[in-house]
Parts: structure tokens; sequence; C-alpha cells
């Protein structure tokens, strides 16, 4: 993967703090100062002189390693889930980094996003929920989500009732239901629970129409 560095220039002690990002993606002057919950974030130290090894303030760590993909010789992991910042000092100069959640999990069903009209082979082709984290800003590719509990809804008689799944295959009864479902039907999952590498996530509900 080409990898550009993003540095943060401190000019005082020629120190800069870089956050590797991918080509690929825009690099946007808001995103220069964010760590990520759950992952292993990529930090770089510059310095003119010798200021001693880094330091973070509680709610996180760091240490001397590399994240495959970067250009970095220093790792930052977010400790407390609850922290919204840390600061990382060197010597006297010190930088402050704001700390994100992972990206809200987006749900499809082979090729098919919420909202979009669906042939009805596509669920016996595609028999899971696939969680995964559509936003091109985002700059770790191999973060991985895992769809762990979803609601199916059914309709019988007028009564609209929840179906329960645990885990993200699509069950043989539920595959049933959807056979008997016409084109223009709606076919809907709701209460959809995704693991994550920073713990669990809701996710939004998939809804889409059949063709």
């Amino acid at each position: 993967m080409r990898v550009k560095n993003v540095i943060l220039v401190m000019s005082l002690l020629c120190i800069s703090f870089m956050i590797a990002k991918a080509q690929s993606v825009q690099v946007k002057n808001s995103a220069f100062d964010v760590l990520y919950r759950g992952v292993k974030n990529p930090v770089s130290i510059v310095s003119c002189s010798n200021d001693g090894v880094p330091s973070i303030s509680s709610g996180a760590k760091i240490y001397s390693g590399n994240v495959p993909g970067f250009d970095a010789q220093y790792v930052v992991e977010i400790t407390d889930p609850d922290v919204k910042s840390v600061t990382i000092s060197v010597g006297e100069v010190s930088t402050q980094f704001r700390v994100l959640n992972l990206p809200t999990p987006t749900i499809k069903i082979g090729e098919y996003w919420s909202g979009n009209e669906i042939p009805k082979s596509v669920f016996t082709n595609s028999t899971q929920l696939d969680a995964v984290i559509d936003d091109v800003n985002f700059p770790f590719k191999d973060v991985e989500y895992t769809v762990t509990q979803y609601s199916y809804m059914t309709e019988a008689n007028g009564i609209t009732s929840s179906h329960v799944v645990n885990g993200n295959k699509l069950t043989e009864e539920l595959l049933k239901d959807i056979k008997k479902k016409r084109s223009g039907d709606n076919i809907m999952f709701i209460g959809i629970k995704v693991s994550t590498p920073a713990g669990p996530r809701n996710a939004p509900g998939f809804i889409v129409r059949l063709e």
C-alpha cells in the first residue's frame, strides 16, 4: 500500500508527529489530531535533538513498534474506553490528539446495501449479514466487524413480529419466509449487534425491497 505521512511541525524544537494515511485517502486538516479506539495507531516522532523517549497521558499507552502498511516507529493504543483526548510529550513539547470511536458499522447482504432493490435469489446465494466500514477517509483498511445478533421482521395476518437470531447467518426458517414474499415486499432486519476491535456496537437496520 502506498502511504504518505501527515506531519505536524513543531518549529521551536523541530518535532513533528505523523499519522500515516493511505495515499488514496484525502487527508483533511481536521483529521491530523485523531487517534482511534480499538486499533494500533501509527505515530512517528521526528526530533532535531535528543529529547528522550515520548510519554503519553492517562488513558493510552505508547511504545516502539510498527503498524503494517504504515511508516511510523511508535504505536499508540487507547486503554480507557471513555477518554476523549490524549497528549503525547517529548521533552518540553506536547501535542494533543482527539480520540474517536471506530466508524459506525454498515450492513450488507452480498453486494447490496440497505435501501436497494434486491433479487430474491441474493438471500440464498449470500446467506449472511456482513458488517463493513463504509468510510473512504478511514485509514485502517484491515479492521474487521462481525454481526453477532439481529432481528428479522415477519408479518402474518396483519401482525408484525420479530425473530431474534444469534450470529450473522440467515436461518432456514427465515429463508423459507423470504421465499414466500413477492416483488415489492420489504425485507427488514433490525436490532443488529456487531463485534468490533473496540467492543460491541449497534448497527443501523437493513431494509430492502424485493425486485
